[in-house]
């Protein structure tokens, strides 16, 4: 063979890799997007299922087992508009999936409880013990519901370092999400994803002005409270204000000491 095809052998050698690279980093990619889609649908479903969670009857089907997970499904597909939900035979889709069947197996009792009219069970207290649950399944994978500094009220969901960052550049150049495969992650490299999680009413319930304070129905300003259900004062944000993100990362368990 001769020094130039050589040449061009090499070259074409280098771009195959390149191109194949690329398509890992695409499906990467992809798979992280969708754990972050999919967490946010379940927490959009806790949110629209808060009179059924809250309410004293003992038969609440749609918040357990395979019905729920269906539910959630629904959810996923009218959120994003797509026609098809992503794999189940994926390891970390399943995995999720899986771990909000525990999550509300473990609340079983508290949201069966006649007595407690108000369970506290909302989105933010279920995705916590989300991210809690699946961050020790071992598989590499850690989901978070976070936002900057000074607006988180749970210790364990203060962004770290990188984190703090992304919401930065997340608000500065209003992007939809931050795709970062070169990252660290407790000094192991890693792949780092996060998007933003818009305001709703659903946060104002909480996080707005008493007159956005459920509580403060039908009474006079007078008695109103600037404390919400869950106990925290109301930091009066607004429908415009950044509502906070949702972060992925994915690491080599082994450099870590983990195990699945």
């Amino acid at each position: 063979m001769s020094i130039k095809y050589s040449i061009l052998w090499c070259l074409l050698l280098i771009m195959l890799s390149t191109a194949t690279v690329a398509v890992e980093d695409l499906s990467k990619k992809s798979e992280i997007e969708e754990i972050a889609h999919i967490y946010s649908a379940s927490m959009q479903y806790i949110f629209k299922q808060q009179t059924l969670i809250n309410s004293q009857i003992q038969q609440k089907p749609n918040l357990f087992g395979q019905l729920f997970i269906n539910n959630v499904k629904s959810t996923y597909l009218k959120k994003y508009n797509n026609k098809h939900f992503p794999g189940e035979h994926n390891l970390a889709t399943k995995t999720l999936l899986e771990v909000m069947i525990e999550v509300m197996e473990d609340n079983k009792t508290l949201l069966l409880d006649q007595d407690i009219t108000f369970k506290g069970f909302i989105p933010a207290i279920f995705a916590f013990q989300i991210s809690e649950r699946y961050s020790q399944k071992g598989i590499g994978i850690k989901i978070k519901f976070t936002n900057e500094l000074s607006r988180v009220r749970n210790k364990f969901n203060i962004p770290d370092l990188w984190e703090m960052d992304a919401i930065k550049q997340l608000q500065q150049h209003k992007l939809t999400e931050i795709y970062d495969e070169k990252a660290s992650f407790r000094g192991v490299a890693s792949l780092r994803y996060i998007t933003p999680v818009p305001m709703s009413n659903m946060c104002l319930t909480c996080h707005g002005s008493p007159k956005d304070n459920p509580a403060n129905v039908n009474k006079a300003k007078r008695e109103w409270t600037n404390y919400d259900k869950t106990g925290f004062k109301m930091e009066s944000w607004k429908i415009t204000d950044f509502g906070g993100a949702i972060s992925v990362t994915v690491y080599d368990v082994g450099a870590l000491g983990e195990t699945y």
